[in-house]
């Protein structure tokens, strides 16, 4: 994944010496046409992005494999993604993004979107496995002993 990092720095600003402050700067990137570092907010929301995809990516994967996946774990996974992207949304002005969170938006819908189908498609065929697991032990428990006779469906008078 291709996303800018944080670095770490002391200020030239600060005072000489250990009172020195560490500040956490961007690199300089093209946003919105100027040449200033990406806001802070905006780099914590390309990580939300990022973890989210990776945990969605993974989970495609499994389902598409039809490996053995917990999907407790992918789902606590996917909830605590969303609570992350959602606080790292609500930071940024929605009337001022760029088109590279616009781009990274669109991405994830897109995986999201083949994960909801991998997922319907599990979910699918477990549900017709489970009916006609079902039908074969009632039908194999079934002697018709129990029955009701034709055409009886009341209480006796």
């Amino acid at each position: 994944m291709n996303e800018p990092r944080l670095t770490l720095a002391v200020s030239n600003d600060a005072a000489s010496g250990s009172d020195a402050m560490p500040v956490l700067t961007a690199p300089d990137v093209d946003w919105e046409g100027t040449e200033e570092a990406t806001p802070i907010e905006v780099l914590a929301l390309f990580k939300a992005i990022g973890r989210l995809e990776e945990v969605v990516d993974q989970e495609t994967d499994a389902l598409r494999t039809g490996k053995t996946a917990s999907f407790d774990d992918f789902n606590y996974r996917k909830s605590h993604g969303l609570l992350e992207l959602t606080r790292a949304v609500r930071s940024i002005d929605p009337t001022n993004i760029g088109e590279e969170v616009r781009n990274r938006l669109e991405d994830l819908r897109d995986r999201l979107e083949r994960n909801r189908t991998m997922l319907k498609t599990h979910l699918d065929a477990t549900r017709e496995i489970s009916s006609i697991l079902t039908e074969a032990i009632r039908a194999a428990e079934s002697d018709g002993t129990y029955s009701a006779p034709a055409g009886h469906h009341g209480a006796s008078q």
